[in-house]
């Protein structure tokens, strides 16, 4: 009996620890630096992709007011849980923070991480043609803007990265604002956008620092994913910029959360809430013809 139980106790220390909770998240590279800028060391977690192959990337930009979060926050960083195992090389990126860094120096910062995946992507094995953004909150509407700025690369740059393009192949955005002129500023969007209310008043910046403004027939496909009870912005900023973008031919979804909150740490509780992480990587892998397994990581309801 003895034996048995040795054997027992032997044979556990070959099983692997399973992951249970967000916060047992472990990148496969920690503070991946992916650029400078203004004296900042900019930086990103790295999660590689389950199996064999050239995988699809998704980049995750965090939440927090746009003056604060990191690649770990949970709302947001709780995506690479569920999308490495699916198949997707999953980068979870910092970038500067407002008021000290205002609008717009966050937005290129999103686009340098593009560059910079797109112009490393064998180094990861990652197809520098697929490429998503995955972004909530304030992290969202930097995913929407990047998204649809489209931004072309720079021949001329000195530093090859910047001379790779900008553009995405698909957006995701949680709980995200699509224009600033449609919803009340708070303190958190005037650290974001005094500096450009004070240079050009306030209707001009608002237009200029809204993500709706950029629509065009050349958009990647949207997915856009909030709670209908949302206490900081308006269901009608999806509806918004799913009608605008519709109007150009381009395709925008929305997963509705019925009873949800800002940010995704409850919506796993509420009663009848559609299983969106599975819905996400499903539009994501029919954007990029992919299949692969679905399920691993996501919270259990």
């Amino acid at each position: 009996m003895n034996m048995v139980l040795a054997m027992i106790a032997l044979l556990s220390l070959w099983i692997p620890a399973r992951r249970t909770t967000a916060s047992t998240r472990t990148p496969t590279q920690d503070g991946l630096v992916y650029g400078e800028a203004e004296g900042e060391t900019l930086t990103m977690d790295y999660y590689a992709a389950r199996g064999q192959g050239i995988h699809p990337a998704a980049i995750i930009i965090h939440g927090g007011g746009y003056q604060r979060g990191n690649s770990k926050s949970g709302s947001e960083a709780y995506c690479a849980d569920f999308l490495a195992p699916a198949g997707y090389a999953v980068f979870s990126i910092n970038y500067r923070l407002a008021p000290k860094f205002p609008y717009p120096k966050m937005v290129y910062d999103v686009e340098r991480s593009v560059r910079y995946i797109r112009h490393n992507a064998k180094r990861w094995d990652v197809d520098p043609n697929e490429i998503a953004l995955v972004g909530g909150s304030a992290g969202g509407f930097l995913s929407n803007m990047v998204g649809l700025l489209n931004a072309a690369g720079d021949p001329a740059a000195k530093d090859p990265i910047d001379r790779e393009s900008a553009s995405v192949q698909a957006v995701v955005t949680l709980f995200a604002q699509s224009s600033f002129a449609t919803v009340p500023l708070n303190k958190d969007v005037h650290a974001l956008l005094d500096p450009l209310i004070e240079q050009k008043g306030e209707q001009e910046a608002l237009k200029e620092a809204s993500p709706i403004t950029y629509v065009t027939k050349d958009a990647p496909p949207f997915l856009l994913i909030q709670g209908d009870q949302d206490e900081y912005i308006p269901f009608s900023e999806d509806t918004n910029l799913q009608e605008a973008l519709r109007k150009v031919g381009v395709r925008c979804d929305i997963i509705r959360i019925p009873g949800g909150k800002h940010g995704t740490g409850n919506w796993h509780t509420l009663p009848g809430v559609p299983p969106w992480e599975r819905e996400m990587v499903e539009w994501l892998n029919a954007r990029f013809d992919r299949t692969g397994p679905i399920g691993e990581g996501i919270r259990r309801r």
